[in-house]
């Protein structure tokens, strides 16, 4: 009889080499690198979430140190005596230890004890040590100094899923490596080697995508889910439901058949698929977060129509719909199963929330409204009169803020541009004059080069940089400017003082004043930049040329939200569904 203990998967396919991690390239060529070049750090801080390969690379990079035949890519070659003994795990000269368990001050000592004993052969002794968050402060500070100044010998690694509870002062003697989360790609193509490797097959790469998502960014993770699924299944083979009931997910056929009902509006298909979920014990929470998932990858590839599994039916009326209406769908479904999750009866209630959006059309109907077929390539021109509302109801919701918003400017540009702002709108300081003779200079003068409106038009052309500098002050007296001199007081608040202390300290006064001479055509330009505290500041009632659009940026958001909530069709929608906006945000693009 066959003896042979069973290797789990997450185990069996642990990197053994630095090009077998996944994902953490950033890190596992940085310590190539260091074994290359024999520049070795005397501690390392690995930090990630769980998973991700973060005591794997440790102990390859330990293995790497103790191999004596190390390879030219800096892997180690697992026949040597220093490889053989760290395969086998009775390595007096690498030490693992779990900071979970080891985290006493008098645990922390003995290590310090043995740092100082040289290795049996070879050149480093590693100590790994896992978790090691966990340890207690009094531990933290035994093993401080030997952190400071390790023998020449020793090599730390620390791995943690919580770098921020480590004392600063230990990060500050480490080298420091965070590892990234694997995507749901990399988890595939992993899950997709393993299953060749170990000769299981899926039903359709479907499955292998739900199984990766499941994983959560964590190789370990994934792979301990997928020992999970083949425990269910026959000769190797994943199906649809094998994975379903190992793991107490929705079947991918009934959350497709539940969401194509809720897009053609079949209420009674959604009502079905969902009970149906519900009676083979898949969780509540579970179908609410399919569907909202199958909602964004419709919505992600709206422009691939052929990459989603849909029947044609539901992919032709896609193709005809807009796409602002499966926006609509997928922010009022999250709103509304965020609620339902936590009410009394939530099994009852996200039915009905998944009825009430596929009778869309019929509740908008009832209200004088309609989902039709509209082309989304064709575009509604606001000068085009409104007919009759047979159009899709979101596009005429937008048709119709934007008539009322803005009734002069065909192509609607947003009002905090401050190339549109008018000046009689906000009037915050004097404006600019000039002091030849009796004549004075507006901001409202046609640029002509005698005005300094016209010349911060040309600073902003000539040297961007130093304009945003101005931007962040404002002028706090009158242009003065005769045939041979101009003169301009220029001020900066307290919230702007980096850059009043870069401009009068740097180069940027003195290529102001050296352009200002040109522009204005004088032989002598003089820019007097002014500090204000909080004080002087709020007596002259001060803002910045950043502050006073920021304020008028914010404004017109603000009137443009209140429209919003006012808007007739808004208010007929919270009749309707019986619930109030709470959030209204404007796209400020």
């Amino acid at each position: 009889m066959d003896n042979v203990t069973y290797q789990v998967l997450s185990r069996k396919w642990r990197p053994q080499r630095f090009q077998d991690v996944v994902g953490q390239e950033h890190v596992t060529r940085s310590f190539q690198n260091a074994i290359i070049k024999n520049k070795l750090g005397h501690a390392y801080v690995l930090t990630g979430t769980r998973g991700i390969g973060k005591t794997s690379v440790a102990r390859i990079f330990a293995k790497s140190l103790r191999c004596l035949n190390r390879l030219e890519d800096a892997n180690p070659c697992g026949e040597c005596q220093g490889c053989k003994e760290f395969d086998s795990g009775s390595s007096m000269n690498v030490l693992e230890i779990d900071g979970a368990s080891n985290n006493s001050v008098d645990d922390i000592r003995d290590l310090v004890n043995n740092v100082q004993t040289l290795p049996t052969f070879g050149s480093h002794k590693v100590y790994i040590i896992d978790e090691v968050h966990m340890l207690s402060t009094s531990a933290f500070n035994a093993l401080l100094k030997t952190l400071e100044e390790p023998p020449s010998h020793t090599v730390f690694l620390l791995a943690t899923t919580e770098p921020h509870k480590l004392l600063d002062t230990v990060l500050s003697r480490c080298i420091r490596f965070d590892f990234r989360n694997a995507s749901v790609e990399s988890l595939v193509g992993h899950i997709k080697n393993v299953a060749n490797k170990e000769n299981i097959t899926f039903e359709n790469d479907k499955l292998i995508e739900v199984l990766a998502t499941q994983g959560n960014g964590s190789f370990s993770d994934t792979l301990s889910l997928m020992d999970q699924v083949l425990s269910f299944s026959e000769d190797n083979k994943v199906t649809e439901d094998t994975l379903s009931i190992a793991l107490g997910l929705a079947r991918v056929s009934s959350i497709r058949n539940l969401v194509e009902g809720l897009i053609l509006g079949d209420s009674q298909k959604c009502s079905s698929s969902y009970l149906e979920m519900l009676q083979e014990n898949v969780s509540v929470k579970n179908i609410t977060n399919n569907i909202l998932d199958s909602l964004y990858e419709l919505i992600s590839k709206i422009d691939q129509l052929n990459d989603l599994s849909f029947s044609q039916e539901v992919l032709s009326y896609i193709e005809k719909s807009t796409i602002d209406e499966f926006f609509w769908i997928f922010e009022s479904m999250a709103r509304d199963f965020s609620w339902a999750l936590e009410s009394q009866m939530p099994e009852k209630t996200i039915n009905i929330i998944i009825q009430k959006h596929a009778k869309r059309s019929q509740i908008l109907q009832g209200a004088g409204l309609s989902v039709s077929e509209v082309d989304p390539k064709k575009k509604v021109k606001n000068e085009d009169p409104a007919p009759e509302p047979e159009s899709n109801w979101v596009q005429e919701m937008q048709e119709e803020e934007k008539s009322d918003t803005v009734e002069e400017q065909p192509d609607f540009q947003p009002p905090y541009n401050s190339e549109e702002i008018k000046p009689e709108d906000h009037k915050p300081l004097p404006t600019e004059a000039s002091e030849m003779g009796s004549s004075e200079i507006t901001p409202e003068t046609e640029p002509n080069g005698d005005n300094w409106p016209s010349f911060e038009s040309f600073i902003k052309k000539e040297i961007p940089a130093i304009y945003a500098e101005l931007e962040q002050g404002n002028i706090i007296d009158n242009l003065i400017k005769s045939d041979d001199r101009v003169v301009i007081k220029y001020g900066f608040s307290e919230a702007s003082k980096l850059f009043y202390e870069h401009l009068i300290s740097g180069e940027g006064k003195e290529k102001i004043e050296s352009l200002m001479k040109d522009f204005f055509r004088v032989s002598v330009a003089e820019l007097q930049l002014v500090f204000l505290d909080s004080k002087e500041a709020q007596e002259q009632s001060f803002l910045s040329k950043s502050e006073i659009r920021e304020q008028e940026r914010v404004q017109a958001i603000q009137e443009k939200e209140e429209g919003l909530r006012t808007h007739p069709i808004i208010q007929e929608a919270e009749k309707l569904f019986g619930k109030k906006i709470d959030k209204v945000k404007v796209n400020e693009e």
